[in-house]
């Protein structure tokens, strides 16, 4: 038995029927004012991270985020500390766990650098064991990915008290207190140290000699 085929006309008739389709889709669709066309999609509202509005004054939905040194693991800053000032975040290793939190109080907005939202601060990050590891900690607005993050560290030492960031061109000293030879680490750090560290032009922190 024969197959029948389809008459031309008819098979014709198809990419014509879609062609009509699309240019009667085109001319409503220009027909309509932006403004219409938004009005018939609901309006969804972004929600803004208020940790990086308080800090760093920037409307970004996305949190805050530390890569923790000398791990893999990131921090995303998403709790305050009130008493100490300190925006806190945790974060998971595998084996280590531990949290970390940034210093407000201190934290220096760069000067003459090509990042409009460049910034100095300290970091300190704890896990299980005894040591609160403090680190000078260098960020920067993540256009990509809306959010600000830190791109380069430094270690300032363990349980030291820093107490002020000073920029001088390229250059920014620390000056911290730190813990005399032979004075155990649980009495307070006493002897004054200054640190000069230099941000390069690829915007990393390098110790200056």
């Amino acid at each position: 038995m024969k197959k029948r085929l389809l008459p031309i006309p008819l098979i014709l008739l198809t990419p014509i029927v879609l062609l009509v389709i699309v240019v009667v889709a085109g001319v409503y669709r220009f027909s309509l004012s932006d403004q219409e066309i938004m009005a018939k999609f609901p309006t969804t509202t972004i929600k803004q991270d208020p940790i990086a509005q308080a800090v760093f004054g920037l409307d970004v939905p996305n949190p805050i985020t530390v890569p923790v040194p000398e791990t893999p693991s990131f921090a995303f800053m998403e709790s305050w500390d009130e008493q100490q000032r300190w925006v806190v975040g945790t974060y998971d290793s595998g084996s280590e766990r531990g949290s970390v939190a940034l210093d407000t109080q201190l934290m220096l907005k760069l000067e003459g650098f090509e990042e409009q939202h460049g910034y100095l601060s300290v970091i300190r990050v704890s896990n299980q064991g005894s040591g609160v590891f403090n680190y000078l900690a260098l960020f920067k607005y993540d256009s990509l990915r809306s959010r600000m993050v830190m791109v380069s560290s430094q270690l300032l030492g363990d349980r030291v008290d820093v107490q002020s960031l000073v920029q001088n061109g390229g250059n920014v000293t620390v000056t911290l207190l730190s813990h005399e030879n032979n004075v155990a680490f649980s009495e307070a750090a006493t002897e004054s140290v200054s640190i000069l560290f230099s941000i390069s032009e690829k915007y990393q922190l390098s110790l200056s000699n």
